[in-house]
């Protein structure tokens, strides 16, 4: 199955690109109605898309600077928006969103820079988990909107997901390996492994709680570990120069749909085959989520290439150094692209975003 939404022909993809995969956020669903907030990096604003008429309806300032990720509460009735802060730019908080009103009504201050890895909302507690550079996780409690403890970690956050029933905590770092974390003590449960490749920007667990998938933007694959044995169990490979940098698996369980930026495409995966059964053509595609009901598929895209500031094969890499000169020179229009969830097919016209990375809804 291949569906094409735009033809372009393949090429290398620069680190600066791929970067932008920070920058995916979650987005969910208001009372009485079918909302996606979506953060728009170097605006400091979230646009709320109504996604019956895929129509931007609101833009709620004052968020922060750069804002990168969105994450909605337990109950639903607040967001949490992470503004990717590099030392010494702005101060290192969260932004709340009330839902009922569409506007910032506090602000929590966390122990360290943020924006390296999405913030988590556990599925049983009032909480959400925010991964800071200082290392740590830090928790904050969604009924007194406060931080309530900052967990340390052994490295650099990059990606992270939680079990479906809110049981462990699982942190992909810097250093291509995977650990595994009490979300009520922030301690380790076992070794650290070694996962397939670099830059893991996205992490997902299965719905049935047994697989955990690292999105490798250097490596050009996703990492399959089975979280009973906590072993890797294989990768799932994408041609070279593919950069996937953001994951969604789709409501039905069946299928892991990831962003190849490097490829202009999002690619589907076969969970139960751990194959790639199909591809949908979309220029610098940065993010992929579903709503909260399953019936609409949302693709951030960049639209063309940036400028290439930066190799991709370079060793290593001062991420916050290469984030601010690329929301400096980056002045292109991204879009946010809706889809049937079932069929994969284009289900209405581009949203523009504006200016900043693109981005795309997630569920609650």
């Amino acid at each position: 199955m291949a569906i094409r939404f735009r033809r372009r022909p393949a090429r290398a993809f620069t680190l600066s690109v791929v970067l932008l995969s920070l920058l995916a956020p979650v987005a969910g669903a208001r009372d009485g109605g079918a909302d996606a907030y979506i953060p728009i990096a170097g605006e400091g604003a979230v646009l709320v898309v109504d996604t019956a008429t895929d129509q931007v309806h609101t833009r709620i300032e004052g968020v922060g600077a750069h804002a990168s990720a969105v994450a909605a509460g337990r109950d639903g009735r607040h967001l949490y928006v992470q503004a990717f802060n590099p030392p010494l730019t702005g101060p290192d908080d969260i932004a709340v969103i009330d839902r009922a009103s569409d506007t910032v009504t506090a602000r929590i201050p966390i122990s360290g820079t943020d924006g390296m890895t999405e913030p988590i909302a556990d599925p049983v507690r009032d909480r959400v988990y925010v991964f800071t550079t200082r290392p740590s996780i830090d928790v904050i409690d969604t009924a007194s909107q406060t931080l309530v403890t900052s967990m340390p970690l052994p490295g650099i956050p990059f990606a992270a997901a939680i079990a479906p029933d809110g049981s462990q905590l699982y942190t992909v770092f810097a250093d291509s390996t995977a650990a595994v974390f009490d979300p009520e003590t922030g301690f380790q449960l076992g070794e650290r492994i070694q996962i397939d490749g670099s830059a893991p920007f996205a992490a997902a667990v299965s719905p049935d709680g047994s697989t955990l998938y690292s999105v490798n933007a250097l490596g050009d694959n996703v990492s399959v570990i089975d979280i009973e044995s906590w072993s890797r169990t294989g990768a799932i490979a994408f041609a070279p120069g593919s950069a996937p940098v953001a994951g969604a698996i789709s409501p039905d369980g069946t299928r892991l749909m990831v962003a190849t930026a490097g490829a202009d495409a999002v690619q589907v995966i076969d969970l139960a085959s751990g194959e790639i059964t199909g591809s949908i053509a979309v220029d610098s595609p940065m993010s992929v989520g579903f709503t909260a009901d399953g019936a609409k598929m949302y693709v951030g895209t960049a639209g063309a290439t940036p400028p290439p500031l930066f190799d991709r094969t370079v060793a290593g890499f001062d991420a916050a150094a290469m984030l601010q000169t690329y929301l400096r020179s980056n002045t292109r229009s991204g879009a946010l692209l809706p889809f049937d969830a079932a069929q994969l097919s284009p289900a209405g016209a581009p949203i523009p975003l504006g200016s900043g990375a693109t981005s795309a809804a997630f569920p609650d």
